[in-house]
């Protein structure tokens, strides 16, 4: 029977562990934390809480045009409701290791060669022996020495937990994902917002129009959003200075801070193993998964960006399949959905600017569909990328409530190789927003016909 290792309790590592126990293997997955890692205690469930909290704000806010009342988040309720999310999804995650026959051993994991691992935790020492290794231990945020938190005033994801209140203003630092994400949050919240992005603008690995849309929602709202550079943060007497590169000073009662995260591999000692990680900090792996060291796998943040929740689920799955002998497909990083959780929300999958190649879009607006009209969404919109030749689905993006949920139809083409013709002949639920992918291939064909 082959002796499979999983390093790491969060979601890449619980769903390489169930993957790799299919197989005629023995899995054991260690954790260093409860089960739910990071992602499920520290950074991605607890934002996601508040964004929902925000969003049901939102909606009972615009209630009084439906005949509702309003009302408003309250911070320490949303905190407990983080508690309870988090022990519920851990209890969710560790089931689903007892019901694959996953032994789970908590600790800290070391190579002590290529084929073995020591454990360490409190209370002992073990050494495991491991036919092959999949390393999903996610990654850790990264602070330049002048902009670190300090968990009062200066405050990063991980610190979401704990925001027991509201500042009455705050400057946000970081025009990726993270940094748009609570830049929206903390407008809708009530709190004043500057946004400092940074010279490439907000979210520049996104399509230019969604990013620009995304702007100018911002904007609207009434965040100051400014396009250049953080060089410092520091507190002050009354809450933080922010000094950008171009020397001008921002003043606010809190910072938070969304610079980018690294890989954690450090405490792993790889080159007992035989590995070395790359310029960027990362394991370079195939499409399976493989490291340099063909029984070690790497999957999510631990084999880089981008550092998507999705992308480290895909890759975990293929890897725990594949080191336990089960046929996998490759890794294709084209059917990834990259979603944003701001108002507007913001997706996108596969290729979506003529970069690469000669492709064609086209664009659809939600009004096409009643949908929009009822839950009062008119400004959102959806466009496919194709290729004019074979009419095949390259790409798309979409703006708008439930952007990411409209793109999963596009994933499936794409993975499938669809064409115009195979999305047009599909008419979704009436009235939904999920018309519009399939509105919008119908005026592609039209187009090219």
């Amino acid at each position: 029977m082959k002796e499979i290792v999983v390093i790491g309790g969060g979601p890449a590592g619980v769903e390489a562990a169930v993957a790799a126990a299919q197989g005629n293997t023995k899995v054991t997955l260690i954790s260093e934390g409860p089960i739910g890692g990071r992602t499920g205690w520290d950074s991605l469930l607890p934002s996601k809480v508040w964004l929902h909290a925000a969003e049901v704000a939102d909606i009972v806010a615009h209630a009084s045009s439906e005949g509702g009342t309003a009302g408003r988040v309250e911070p320490a309720t949303v905190i407990q409701r983080i508690k309870q999310v988090a022990h519920q999804w851990s209890e969710h995650e560790a089931q689903r290791l007892q019901a694959a026959g996953v032994q789970v051993v908590h600790g800290t994991a070391t190579f002590s060669s290529p084929h073995h691992l020591t454990v360490r935790n409190d209370d002992n020492q073990q050494t495991l022996h491991a036919d092959a290794v999949i390393i999903a231990t996610g990654s850790v945020p990264r602070f330049p020495p002048a902009m670190k938190p300090d968990g009062q005033r200066i405050i990063a994801p991980r610190f979401a937990s704990h925001l027991n209140t509201l500042p009455p203003d705050m400057i946000v630092i970081g025009g990726g994902p993270t940094g748009s994400e609570f830049a929206s949050l903390f407008s809708r919240l009530g709190v004043r917002v500057t946004w400092i992005v940074g010279s490439p603008g907000v979210l520049p690995m996104f399509a230019p129009a969604a990013g620009a849309a995304l702007n100018r929602a911002m904007t609207a709202r009434g965040v100051n959003i400014v396009q250049v550079d953080g060089e410092r943060v520091e507190r002050s007497e009354t809450g933080v200075r922010v000094t950008t590169t171009d020397g001008a000073v921002y003043e606010a009662a809190m910072a938070f801070l969304a610079i980018g995260r690294l890989p954690d591999l450090s405490r792993l000692d790889l080159a007992a193993a035989g590995l070395t990680v790359d310029a960027n900090g990362q394991l370079t792996v195939d499409q399976h998964g493989r490291t340099a060291v063909d029984h070690i796998f790497a999957v999510g943040d631990a084999a880089g960006g981008p550092m998507l929740a999705n992308r480290a689920l895909a890759q975990a799955w293929i890897a725990g399949r594949t080191a336990a002998d089960l046929p996998a497909p490759g890794y294709c990083p084209h059917t990834i959905v990259h979603a944003v959780y701001t108002v507007p929300e913001i997706a996108q999958v596969g290729i979506v600017t003529s970069a690469e190649e000669e492709l064609k879009r086209v664009r659809a607006p939600y009004t096409t569909s009643l949908k929009a009209f009822l839950s009062a969404d008119t400004d959102g919109w959806v466009e496919l990328t194709f290729d004019p030749i074979t009419r095949q689905v390259r790409g798309g993006v979409a703006v708008g409530s439930h952007a990411a949920d409209l793109l999963a139809p596009v994933a499936l083409a794409i993975q499938t190789n669809a064409t115009l013709a195979d999305l047009a002949a599909v008419f979704a639920a009436y009235p939904t927003l999920s018309e519009t992918i399939f509105t919008a291939a119908r005026a592609a064909s039209q187009v090219m016909a």
